[in-house]
């Protein structure tokens, strides 16, 4: 309530993020926090860090993750391999180009990531699909 007198706040700061930052590190041992909107934001956010520091424009992503609606990550596995299409009409298909999708659990995603290892600015995981969640591979 004692917040609420103070009025809602809009943008990626607020003038308690910094408090609320170091309390988050200091409880999860965590080195850094940051804060965002929505989720699609955050990983526009995270896949335009990764491709500023490491000079990569690649990312892969898993077919049936779900990281958002920002049009650069709406990819599916086109027609010709390697080649991802527009997950949705209305998104241009220069948007995902620099986009591999792979499947999520098989051993030749693995090796494709492998491969691409050196043009890959990240990889984008949903540890446990929400279209999926009982998709969960792991060695026994």
């Amino acid at each position: 309530q004692q917040q609420m007198q103070h009025g809602i706040g809009l943008g990626m700061q607020s003038n308690i993020a910094a408090e609320t930052a170091a309390l988050i590190c200091e409880m999860t041992g965590v080195e850094r926090v940051a804060f965002s909107n929505t989720g699609t934001e955050a990983i526009m956010a995270a896949v335009r860090i990764a491709r500023s520091r490491t000079k990569r424009q690649k990312i892969a992503l898993f077919s049936g993750s779900y990281h958002g609606t920002f049009d650069g990550i709406l990819a599916r596995t086109g027609e010709e391999a390697g080649i991802a299409q527009p997950l949705s009409l209305g998104t241009p298909s220069g948007m995902v180009e620099d986009v591999i999708v792979l499947t999520y659990g098989a051993e030749e995603s693995l090796e494709i990531i492998a491969a691409h290892a050196d043009d890959l600015a990240a990889v984008l995981v949903e540890p446990v699909q929400s279209r999926k969640p009982d998709l969960q591979p792991q060695e026994l």
